[in-house]
């Protein structure tokens, strides 16, 4: 992932102090009531455990999250 805006490497969490480290998280939403993965880029205590959630946002990354549900509620239910 690029560093355009020249973040640190590591970021602690505000929550639990944990390290946060800048990646793409494939997250999976219910949209309704059907399954939605995408990418959210963020700051991520784990890139890849799916079941630690611990991470925080940016205001752009809010952007990105918000396309996420556009995207899944335009798309046809699956079958």
């Amino acid at each position: 992932m690029s560093n355009p805006r020249d973040y640190p490497e590591v970021i602690r969490s505000e929550e639990s102090g944990r390290p946060l480290r800048r990646g793409v998280k494939m997250l999976t939403i219910n949209v309704d009531g059907q399954p939605f993965t995408y990418g959210q880029p963020g700051w991520w205590a784990s890139i890849d455990d799916p079941k630690d959630n611990e991470g925080q946002l940016t205001d752009e990354d809010n952007v990105i999250r918000a396309a996420a549900r556009r995207e899944a509620r335009g798309r046809p239910p699956s079958q």
